[in-house]
């Protein structure tokens, strides 16, 4: 005789497996002999690896978004941009303090047209040694005005790599020191402590372990 089996048998026979695949990635092969805080201390650590993937992860999603905010707004920025030749009218020979980079700068005076027939004259950046009656391409926005070039490709590569790099580092460390803090605590129990507690009972456990032993025999 064949023996039919009801349509939940399935799911309800593979339910418990899992829950014991779950439950040996944190404990590991049942032993007798193994503390409590053994099987503690091997659960944080699988806590400390899964906690690394998740820091990574969030690290990547961190990466993409700042990767395509700077890029939409060079997009954007690039817009209202535009590349054309100034003409300067005098010599290169002053250097001007740039404040917002704390560095210094070579300038000209210079003369260009943006938008056509509305004519411009102001100090541009150029290169040292540069003539008088020399064409410089500079950047200008709509109105004309000398503008700032758009923000390189690997620039803007670079600056998403850290912001990256930062949000996985500070879950990575914040993880791992609150980890460590538990292992610490379960290594190293103060009396009276939860872990003392479990370390008491796999120490008597261990005792008597010989004595069961005997029995056996």
């Amino acid at each position: 005789m064949s023996e039919t089996g009801t349509p939940g048998d399935g799911p309800t026979r593979s339910r418990p497996a899992r829950v014991g695949r779950v439950r040996r990635l944190f404990d590991g092969r049942l032993n007798e002999l193994r503390r409590p805080v053994d099987r503690t201390r091997r659960r944080w650590k699988v806590v400390f690896v899964l906690s690394f993937l998740i820091a990574l992860l969030c690290g990547v999603v961190v990466t993409t978004a700042v990767w395509d905010s700077e890029s939409r707004t060079a997009r954007e920025t690039a817009r209202h941009l535009h590349r054309i030749e100034a003409t300067t009218v005098g010599s290169a020979e002053r250097a001007v303090s740039n404040r917002s980079g704390g560095t210094s700068r070579v300038v000209a005076p210079a003369i260009w047209e943006y938008p056509a027939a509305h004519q411009h004259s102001d100090t541009i950046s150029v290169p040292f040694g540069t003539p008088a009656d020399r064409a410089v391409a500079i950047w200008v926005d709509d109105a004309g005005r000398e503008a700032q070039a758009p923000s390189p490709e690997a620039q803007r590569a670079l600056t998403a790599a850290a912001a990256g790099a930062g949000a996985f580092a500070l879950l990575a460390l914040a993880s791992g020191a609150v980890i460590r803090l538990r292992l610490h605590l379960v290594e190293d129990p103060q009396p009276g402590s939860v872990g003392a507690r479990v370390g008491g009972r796999g120490a008597a456990l261990v005792r008597q372990a010989p004595a069961r032993t005997g029995a056996r025999r």
